[in-house]
């Protein structure tokens, strides 16, 4: 609607965007980084937000993202179950988007190195927790599930540089208790796993590691995106046995 009014610099602004979508949730983290990769300069991107009917580029990013994180169309679908199935093999493709072979390995590396693992999650991603702790079982790998605040406050306390702490988090926002303690983890120089599909998360800058996966939420449907959290899950642990394996061959 806004394209009639463009001027020279928000066409290539909106070209560059048009063309790769995922350049402002993947490849850029500021308005410097969008500016340089678009070609135009930071006060072109803000006026481009600000056409758009948003205060600044923070706000445009934010509303930009999470449209496009969880866009799938219903249409063209003959049945809810049509729907329901694309939803998650559009979700689990779109995995690629976001991480490479080379987050995989360089978590991986972590896991096996580590001292402790620490296995976090509130509600539903608790679920998710205890289900990762029991795949490790099978390489001999313990680890801790951590679902209450009690515990967490005392664990991020300790100093131990060698613990790595998973939190699975869907929102990544506030609401969740554990999140709170994020910040108390990293500031005891412990080694962070943040997997979430909130690509704004205020807790994004504690991460070590940020795994960012695709929000599968659709309105008017019921499903749970912690799918997404045991496909993840299920893919570093191929890359966690072949590190053992390249361990033990040592």
């Amino acid at each position: 609607m806004a394209e009639p009014s463009f001027t020279k610099s928000d066409k290539m602004i909106y070209k560059r965007i048009k063309d790769d979508s995922w350049v402002v949730i993947r490849d850029t983290s500021s308005i410097i980084e969008l500016a340089e990769k678009c070609n135009v300069s930071k006060s072109a991107i803000l006026r481009f937000a600000k056409k758009l009917g948003y205060s600044g580029y923070s706000e445009f990013k934010y509303d930009f993202t999470i449209m496009e994180h969880s866009s799938i169309s219903k249409d063209a679908h003959a049945s809810k179950f049509d729907l329901i199935l694309d939803s998650y093999l559009e979700s689990i493709k779109n995995i690629k988007r976001y991480l490479s072979e080379k987050d995989f390995i360089t978590i991986a590396k972590k896991v096996t190195n580590a001292k402790k693992i620490r296995i976090c999650g509130y509600n539903r991603s608790g679920f998710t927790a205890t289900h990762f702790k029991y795949r490790l079982l099978n390489f001999n790998l313990a680890s801790e599930v951590v679902t209450d605040t009690l515990l967490l406050s005392t664990l991020a306390n300790r100093s131990n540089e060698k613990e790595v702490f998973f939190f699975f988090t869907a929102r990544g926002n506030t609401s969740t208790p554990l999140n709170n303690y994020i910040a108390k983890c990293h500031e005891n120089k412990k080694t962070i796993v943040l997997v979430t599909m909130n690509p704004n998360t205020q807790y994004k800058k504690y991460a070590t590691h940020f795994v960012l996966l695709p929000n599968i939420k659709i309105q008017g449907l019921f499903i749970d995106e912690q799918a997404l959290f045991h496909v993840f899950i299920e893919i570093l642990l191929s890359y966690i046995s072949e590190q053992i394996i390249i361990k033990e061959k040592k």
